[in-house]
């Protein structure tokens, strides 16, 4: 056995994700999730759009329950998830991950996350809707670019990494990203390395409230990420969505990004 050697995201970047985990509002619910890829409407308000802070969808929700006369206190934690998740609000795993990155940034740099990242939008139009709007046009592909961050090894792995999967889903369109929270090595062998992470995702059997914001681990061996062992909700294996859906990605990556390198 080697001694256990531990890192863990701390912080504003730590608060951020507990925040998501228990939302400022009422019972204090997990933050749902919430994607309007497919819907065709226009908002004007980011937190409509699945890349709210958890203070903006807690506000919203209060908005929302107060318009309808709903006491948001006397909901079950159940009960209200379902009421925020019912009125389209939540985060996506961008969404989330820019939040909790963007605390990061401002506290280990000084600076926005805004501000270290380049958009992959095109053109001046393009550059100014991303610096006015860097929340609904930062997305996976934003972070997982070449300009803003490079693929290391799981050994390599710290809190502030992300993982990326890339062309996963059932039509093989769909990208996903998680924010690494937590490492350990040294667990049984020298090779091993535990990876915590957070995201935001919905996988098929979560229902009305099971989706959202929450954490999950990865055992990895060396290099193999994907021969891991990933549990998540007390699933391995192939009941875990998570680990199927990194299984079918096109592309899987750890990465780091270039302004924390």
């Amino acid at each position: 056995m080697y001694p256990v050697i531990a890192h863990k995201l701390d912080g504003k970047a730590r608060e951020t994700i507990n925040l998501y985990l228990a939302l400022p509002i009422g019972t204090k619910p997990s933050c749902p999730y919430f994607n309007n890829r497919r819907r065709r409407t226009k908002s004007q308000l980011r937190v409509l759009k699945g890349k709210g802070s958890p203070q903006e969808i807690a506000e919203e929700a209060l908005i929302d329950a107060l318009h309808e006369r709903v006491d948001v206190n006397g909901l079950s934690t159940d009960k209200l998830k379902e009421f925020i998740a019912n009125h389209d609000l939540g985060v996506d795993c961008s969404g989330f991950a820019y939040h909790v990155l963007d605390a990061l940034a401002h506290e280990k740099r000084g600076r926005s996350l805004a501000s270290s990242i380049k958009s992959n939008r095109q053109g001046f139009i393009g550059s100014m809707v991303a610096r006015l709007r860097p929340a609904e046009n930062m997305g996976v592909s934003t972070f997982a670019n070449e300009r803003n961050s490079f693929a290391i090894t799981p050994l390599e792995a710290r809190p502030g990494d992300i993982i990326v999967f890339l062309g996963t889903g059932k039509d093989g369109t769909y990208n996903h990203m998680m924010v690494v929270t937590g490492t350990e090595q040294g667990e049984g062998t020298l090779g091993d390395i535990r990876i915590t992470y957070a995201h935001s995702y919905a996988w098929p059997s979560d229902g009305a409230t099971g989706h959202g914001v929450r954490e999950g681990d990865i055992l990895v061996h060396e290099s193999d990420i994907l021969g891991g062992a990933w549990k998540e909700k007390g699933e391995t294996g192939s009941a875990n969505y998570t680990f199927e859906s990194a299984r079918g990605a096109k592309e899987i990556s750890i990465r780091r990004l270039k302004f924390l390198a």
